[in-house]
């Protein structure tokens, strides 16, 4: 299973990053109302901020969940049926 983010998406990630810091550099050379500024930015710097790291959690939660798939179709193909339970059993059991 493929568990690793790909470059790409890294590289789109700080293209994000660059651009605005870009912006920032190029709209405050002179320091004149920057608070104006960033009041404007602020906000979209906060959803590119944000979304950078939403984007890899849920990418590791659907390789994870991937993982669990593929664990519970190898544990079900390797226990005996005699041995198998329901969850609810399982349950009961382990309590």
């Amino acid at each position: 299973m493929n568990d690793k983010i790909g470059w790409p998406a890294a590289f789109v990630a700080l293209g994000f990053l660059a651009l605005v810091g870009l912006m920032f550099w190029r709209a405050t050379a002179d320091m004149a109302n920057f608070d104006k500024i960033w009041l404007a930015a602020g906000p979209i710097v906060g959803v590119v901020v944000g979304a950078i790291p939403g984007f890899f959690f849920a990418q590791n939660a659907r390789n994870d969940q991937k993982n669990a798939q593929h664990r519970a179709e190898i544990y079900a193909a390797a226990v005996p049926a005699d041995q198998k339970m329901d969850i609810a059993e399982a349950v009961r059991t382990f309590r």
